[in-house]
């Protein structure tokens, strides 16, 4: 796992970016392990996995945790089973996922072009920055907060910048390669089961000069801050800021 360590970091949180005193059941790590191998490609869409004996032998783990952790994937959508046959990765274009929340890509599809989205920062930190978002989330200064940053293009042009923070708690064990280049909601429903409820505010602005670069823009052309929090079981465990510029801002703004 390669994270981007915020300043106070490094000497709370182990190697494989869990934070010290965290233990995880054997079951568990076969299960996120078999998740992040899906989610990073190293297990690529309708791939066969392992044999139930040998997912045991490579897990060191009973026959009946492997088909725990399988029945756990296929509920979660990473999986299907063909009679027979074994189990398969399933295709992106076949999970279906009931969650509802601000779709970039498919905004930008809308507008006609091609989306494209860069993952350009990814963190954790324990070192009280961050002060709004800790307090949306009602997190305190010592508690570990994730923050990603990332920027959505229509046809290479930049047209959507959105930083993202979760509670690590909530979330536990994101692995980069896992959330590079592509919809963070969408992963956080299949990988963490979150059924959250989305809220989203705009607010009217102009590109200034902190900005400017980020699109390409001159200072003084139209944009819109975009503020989402997402809360589940009563609690706060999502919240980002965003900026939309160009005719995208006619697709975000209802």
């Amino acid at each position: 796992m390669v994270l981007k360590y915020s300043r106070g970091c490094y000497n709370n949180i182990t190697s494989r970016g869990i934070p010290m005193g965290h233990t995880m059941p054997l079951y568990q790590r076969m299960l996120n392990e078999l998740m992040r191998q899906i989610e990073s490609g190293q297990l690529p869409e309708n791939s066969k996995l392992p044999s139930e004996q040998r997912l045991g032998e490579l897990y060191n783990v009973s026959r009946i945790t492997v088909r725990r952790a399988l029945t756990e994937l296929e509920n979660r959508n990473y999986i299907y089973k063909k009679q027979g046959q074994g189990s398969f990765v399933m295709s992106k274009d076949e999970s279906n996922l009931e969650i509802s929340y601000l779709d970039v890509q498919k905004m930008i599809k809308k507008m006609g072009a091609n989306p494209k989205i860069k993952l350009e920062k990814f963190s954790v930190n324990v070192d009280g920055t961050e002060k709004r978002a800790r307090a949306e989330l009602g997190l305190n200064d010592d508690d570990y907060l994730y923050s990603f940053q990332y920027l959505y293009y229509a046809n290479d042009e930049p047209v959507f910048s959105e930083k993202v923070f979760l509670p690590f708690d909530s979330f536990p064990m994101i692995h980069k390669q896992e959330i590079v280049d592509k919809d963070l909601i969408p992963f956080l429903a299949k990988r963490y089961e979150l059924q959250a409820e989305f809220f989203s505010k705009t607010e009217a602005s102009l590109i200034t000069s902190k900005n400017r670069k980020i699109f390409n823009l001159n200072v003084g052309d139209p944009m819109v801050n975009v503020t989402t929090k997402g809360i589940q079981d009563g609690k706060f465990i999502y919240y980002s800021q965003s900026i939309v510029v160009g005719d995208l801002i006619m697709f975000i703004v209802k």
